[in-house]
This record gives structure tokens, sequence and C-alpha cells, in this order.
């Protein structure tokens, strides 16, 4: 029952920001532990980042710190060998089975709501993995990539992105890196933060509605990192400066442009 409770939160969460919807006030499911985090102005959707990756063939304990500001957190699990799998954290879980896992080979994750400092235990003979993540809806504030800080790279073009059927700003610039990959660097950037939204090289100058932006040849590369804030895209190594005149970033279930940003070369 406890589990059941805390899916019920993050529904919440996200059934206000769904793809295609309005922008809405959220719930806060930290408000009564971290008054703190009602002093964000804006949120991303929620995206689910990276903690730690636990791996071995007997048990295993690690510390892991999750952010006062995260939703929920999980623990992705996966065994090829030996009997059973089982996790336990301390201090005990408010939202979860105490001993979530089940038999080997197999997979499965388990939840949870509390924050800070997690003692993640792991009981099981024989190959696993354990993946640790966080979901969070605070701006990503990727850091340029190290190429592109190399005085061999060169920008291409930039632009800034402006409304299409959604709210969007920031700036774009396309770089090409010493290694011959182009590469995206958006900055400041942002858009309604809602889920299910993916990156397009688009060869229209600069779409203003949905219907421009399906009619001119496009190419779909990426998912949305975040709805808010500076992130990095290496495109494919097929494509080239020529192919597209401009960014567009397209929600697939409803099949709207929500926001897109022209290229001045």
């Amino acid at each position: 029952m406890r589990r059941a409770t805390g899916m019920v939160v993050t529904g919440l969460l996200v059934a206000s920001t769904g793809c295609g919807g309005k922008d809405e006030e959220r719930a806060d499911p930290f408000a009564k532990v971290d008054p703190q985090i009602t002093k964000v102005k804006d949120r991303a959707a929620p995206r689910w980042e990276p903690l730690a990756i636990m791996r071995g063939t007997r048990a295993e304990q690690r510390t892991i710190e999750v952010s006062k500001r995260a939703i929920q957190w999980r623990a992705r699990w996966r065994c090829t060998k030996g009997k059973r799998l089982s996790m336990s954290v301390a201090p005990k879980p408010r939202s979860a089975p105490e001993r979530p896992g089940g038999r080997c080979p197999g997979k499965d994750e388990a939840e949870w709501i509390q924050s800070g400092k997690q003692r993640l235990k792991v009981n099981a003979v024989g190959r696993w993995r354990v993946d640790v993540e966080q979901q969070v809806d605070t701006p990503l504030n990727e850091p340029p990539l190290r190429a592109m800080r190399s005085e061999r790279a060169e920008v291409l073009a930039r632009g800034s992105f402006g409304p299409v059927e959604r709210r969007g700003k920031g700036r774009v610039a396309l770089y090409r890196l010493p290694s011959e990959r182009l590469a995206l660097r958006f900055e400041d950037f942002s858009t309604s933060s809602n889920t299910d939204l993916f990156v397009w090289l688009s060869q229209g100058a600069r779409p203003k509605t949905t219907k421009q932006a399906v009619k001119a040849p496009h190419n779909q590369i990426a998912v949305l990192k975040s709805t808010l804030g500076s992130q990095n895209y290496v495109l494919p190594r097929s494509v080239t400066e020529d192919d597209f005149r401009s960014i567009v970033i397209w929600c697939e279930p409803v099949r709207i442009a929500y926001t897109a940003a022209g290229l001045r070369r």
C-alpha cells in the first residue's frame, strides 16, 4: 500500500503537464519536507538521471545521495545467474516493500520517495547489475562538451528559439567538432513543461506553425533531454550542415511543434 501511495503522487505530477496540455501549477510532494523547493520558479518536465551503477556476483552495499528536490528514486535491476536477487534500503523506506527483488534470471525495478542519504544493499549470488536513478524536475545544466571548447572547434551557425504552438526561448549553436562531427548546444533553453518531446533537424527556414514543420523535410535525431536548461546533442555522422536550416521541438503523441529556432550561418 505504501508503494501505491508513492506512485499516485508521481502520477499527479506527470498528469498535470502531459504532452499537449497547458502549463499548470504542480503539486509538490516535498513541500513539507523541503520548503526551499518552493523558491524554484520554473520546473522542467520530470526526467530520470543516473546516480550510480552497482554490479557484481555477490552481496554489495553503497550509500546513495538522493537530491532533496528529487520526486522519487529507483533501482532498476537485472540478474543472469543465481536463484534470487533482493534489495534493502536504510533508513526503512516509506514507499516500497522492505526487501524488493525477484527470481534470477530476471529483471524489475523498485521505487522510493525519500531523499537524502540512502544505504542500498543488494543481496545476490551470480552476475547482477543495478542502475540507480533519481527523477527530478530541476533545470538541466550540462556544461559545453570538452570538444566544443577546443581551439579546433568551429561555430557554424547560431539561432534563437521562439514559440510555435507552445512557448519557447533560448539560444542554439551548431558546432563542428575537431572530430568533424556536428553538435548542437542549447543554452538557457525553455519550453512548456511537458513530456514526449523530440529534437528535429528541419530544412524549413524557421517553421512558425505545425503545418510548416510537418511539410518541411526533417530528421528526428534525439529525445529532448529537458524542457529547461542547457544541453548538448552530438548529431549522427551521416548529417551534414547543409541538411537542415532550423531546429524544431516536436511533440509526437499529439503531433504539434512546440518551439523552433532558425539557424543563421
